[in-house]
């Protein structure tokens, strides 16, 4: 029986045991039991050892298959996970093959040694105390740890420590780790990276901030979901506000006045229902006056976007206020230069078309004094003196045409109403037909075949803008002394848009000029004759109050200007 303390498998000694067992009852049984009762009890005895050592034979089986897979789960964490034990005061009792790798330290150098060799000096100075803390108390440690590998590089773990307990006694600690080196390297990059950009954005913000506040204009956000308003601090101040007060959009609307204050809110809203389904936003530009704290008036071109979420709702509106108070005066100045200008000119045709009438008016009247004075009254014939009479009545009425004619072109009221274009022309034709006349230049008008068509509009400021080419084109056919000079006006017409052409054959626009033609103040005449803003304002006038188009382009004789006017639906 002392032999069997040499075989190693408990399972197998046990085995062994069984076996000697149901021998010895076996000899039993033949040599020396006669008793039935006994013999029956040592059967059984011998079978029930026969089933115990079956069940063995299995629990062994069972035991070397839980033994292989636990070598198979070993080898898994000793790849996956770093594991090592320690003793009361901290020193290693164990480390597995992945402590060994990652650490680059052997077996050898670790064992015994406190886990301080392995400690980064970048780690805190309380991290180990509240790791002692923690373990002491009988929990479990938890936290991401930078330590340091035998060579001096960094590595970072995410480390759990747990006590190790035999019969409820604490004999030392047990750590498990999971390498998270590229993680955390990842992340610093990361993290360093969005510095950098922060602190790009940061400085792009403070030139943005710096650039807004030293203009004029103003940037604006609201964010609807919110209900938050965002005016630039400068803006702000603009605006009378203080830097540090937090405005409202219901307290930016109250500085618009009452009167465009729905207007700035139909205009938004129709161009929000405009938009396109497929747009994720809407760039809009919209124009009104609004009054300041102070009580200075400005006037405001809004410009930006309305963005929209995922549901196709308005979500922020973020643009730009754009203070145009000093355009607006400007253009106004302009205006009113252009409009005294006019008035000189209106002044100097009112002249020359009364001229002709009153010369031809004082001839008659010098006749009839002159007949007076020869002849005795009751011998001159009546009916002459009627006739006189008569043709004294129609110069009078055509100057008194004049006046209302050119009463109407200086008028400041602008009332829309519907008119026929060709009608229009003609009556420019007659305002300006003298002055022609007088220079010897042939005018006509050329218009296609039903050609009757209407607009509806600013009658009057087309007129005026029709007998400033007009007057324009007679002035460079005098100054070039063209012979034979022309100037014809053709009225063509579409579905959608009416066309007026003039035309003269005075040699044309200077390459050099025809791109200023239009721009403000400029002239090609002499000071005396001109300011420059005739064509400027007709532009104007075409552009803002008809949405139309005017071009100028030399043909082979001379220029041609191109007003095109878009038809209203409602009157073709």
């Amino acid at each position: 029986m002392k032999g069997l303390k040499y075989i190693k498998d408990p399972i197998l000694r046990i085995q062994l045991i069984h076996l000697l067992t149901i021998v010895l009852l076996l000899l039993n049984v033949v040599f020396f039991t006669e008793n039935l009762i006994a013999l029956f009890v040592q059967v059984v005895i011998i079978i029930t050892i026969l089933f115990r050592s079956l069940d063995d034979l299995h629990v062994k089986k069972t035991l070397d298959e839980l033994k292989e897979q636990l070598y198979l789960d070993e080898e898994i964490l000793n790849k996956s996970i770093i594991v090592s034990k320690s003793d009361l005061e901290g020193k290693i009792s164990y480390v597995n093959e992945n402590f060994c790798r990652i650490s680059g330290y052997s077996k050898e150098e670790l064992l015994g040694k406190p886990h301080s060799i392995i400690k980064h000096p970048d780690t805190k100075k309380n991290t180990f105390k509240n790791l002692w803390q923690t373990i002491e108390s009988g929990k479990t440690f938890h936290d991401i740890l930078k330590n340091k590998k035998k060579n001096g590089e960094a590595y970072w773990v995410e480390t759990f420590i747990s006590p190790i307990l035999k019969r409820s006694k604490l004999v030392g600690y047990r750590a498990l780790r999971f390498d998270i080196t590229e993680k955390m390297i990842a992340d610093q990059y990361l993290t360093k990276e969005l510095n950098k950009r922060d602190s790009l954005l940061q400085l792009q913000n403070t030139r943005f901030e710096f650039a807004i506040n030293s203009s004029r204009d103003g940037f604006w956000d609201y964010n609807i979901l919110e209900k938050k308003f965002y005016l630039s601090s400068g803006w702000k101040k603009r605006l009378g506000f203080n830097e540090d007060e937090e405005v409202s959009y219901l307290q930016y609307l109250s500085l618009i006045p009452d009167e465009n204050r729905f207007e700035h809110h139909g205009a938004m809203m129709d161009v929000l229902e405009d938009r396109s389904e497929n747009l994720e936003y809407v760039h809009f530009r919209i124009s009104y006056p609004l009054v300041t704290k102070s009580g200075e008036k400005l006037f405001i071109e809004d410009v930006g976007d309305a963005f929209f979420d995922d549901e196709d709702e308005l979500s922020r509106i973020t643009g730009f206020h754009r203070d145009i108070t000093e355009q607006k005066r400007q253009a106004k100045m302009i205006e009113t230069q252009n409009r005294v200008a006019a008035m000189g000119e209106i002044m100097g045709n009112v002249a020359h078309q009364w001229r002709q009438p009153l010369a031809a008016m004082n001839n008659l009247l010098n006749n009839v004094e002159f007949d007076i004075e020869l002849e005795d009254l009751k011998s001159i014939d009546v009916s002459r003196y009627l006739e006189v009479s008569s043709k004294l009545k129609s110069y009078t009425m055509y100057l008194s045409n004049t006046i209302d004619d050119f009463r109407k072109l200086t008028s400041d009221e602008k009332i829309k109403s519907k008119f026929v274009v060709l009608d229009l022309l003609y009556e420019a034709e007659n305002m300006i037909q003298d002055a022609y006349q007088k220079e010897n230049i042939d005018f006509a008008i050329v218009i296609e075949k039903d050609c009757n068509c209407e607009l509806y509009g600013y009658r009057r400021e087309l007129l005026q803008v029709v007998i400033n080419i007009l007057n324009n084109a007679k002035d460079v056919l005098v100054e070039m002394k063209v012979p034979d000079p022309k100037v014809w006006i053709d009225l063509q017409r579409d579905e959608k848009e009416i066309s007026v052409l003039i035309h003269d054959n005075g040699g044309g626009i200077p390459d050099a000029f025809i791109d200023k033609i239009f721009d403000p103040y400029f002239t090609t005449k002499h000071e005396s004759m001109g300011t420059g803003i005739g064509l400027f304002m007709s532009k104007k006038i075409i552009v803002e109050h008809f949405k139309g188009t005017i071009e100028v382009d030399n043909e082979k004789k001379g220029a041609v200007f191109t007003i095109v006017l878009p038809r209203d639906p409602y009157l073709l």
